[in-house]
């Protein structure tokens, strides 16, 4: 930032100077740019554990949000930022799919860039993972007392727009239940665990970097697609 309006002489700019270079090195090996994780896990296990929460109509409204942010997530590879931004008005439901058009400012848009809108087609061969019909009930139990126009809803009083920090506790939860070692993976590594698997589906690099907002293929191969681990550690609460 700093060199793009100071220089010396008009001819070095800041991030020249031997005495900069010198210290952004030390920060780099003090706290490298590292990718975070080497592998992620198995989504299978996520929503293997998300299929035991049916019927939808008999999940309480916490259960229900649990299950609908950790959907989202995983079936449109964004950051919390997103899912955290979703307002009504940006999503258009019907019994075949739902359509969002984020118009928020997200951290991938730039001038003339923004994020694509998102289709998510129902899934009719399992009711119980059909975002659909996941969100059709979330909308149904939160509308008694829904005051705002932004999607997700705390579960207490009095029922205001969550902070991301809610919704990443909420993933934590999820995880931890479904057998995530959540103290190595933090509600983030869903981006990473949902782009690995869609392109170990044969999804194409295209369409994975579309949905979820990158301009470019290095930065999901260096920071996002990664193996699954041979094992899951299973985390066995008392």
């Amino acid at each position: 930032m700093l060199s793009s309006f100071m220089s010396v002489n008009q001819e070095k700019t800041v991030g020249q100077w031997p005495l900069v270079k010198r210290f952004l090195k030390g920060i780099f090996n003090l706290k490298p740019s590292l990718p975070r994780y080497q592998r992620t896990w198995d989504v299978e296990v996520v929503l293997k554990y998300l299929k035991t929460l049916t019927p939808v109509y008999m999940l309480s409204l916490r259960v229900l949000s649990y299950k609908l942010v950790t959907l989202l997530l995983l079936l449109t590879g964004q950051r919390l930022q997103t899912i955290h931004s979703l307002d009504l008005d940006d999503i258009t439901v019907t019994d075949s799919n739902i359509s969002i058009d984020v118009r928020s400012l997200l951290k991938c848009s730039k001038p003339g860039r923004h994020l694509q809108p998102i289709e998510l087609p129902a899934f009719i061969e399992d009711n119980s993972l059909c975002i659909v019909t996941v969100l059709k009930e979330y909308l149904v139990k939160s509308s008694c007392f829904r005051k705002t126009q932004k999607l997700i809803l705390s579960c207490i009083k009095p029922y205001s727009h969550v902070s991301k920090d809610t919704l990443g506790r909420w993933v934590k939860i999820v995880l931890q239940t479904s057998g995530v070692d959540i103290n190595i993976y933090k509600p983030h590594s869903t981006r990473s665990a949902s782009t690995s698997a869609a392109l170990q589906c044969a999804t194409s690099v295209d369409t994975i970097l579309k949905a979820a907002g990158w301009s470019n293929e290095s930065t999901f191969r260096t920071f996002y697609d990664k193996p699954y681990l041979n094992k899951i550690i299973m985390i066995i609460i008392v």
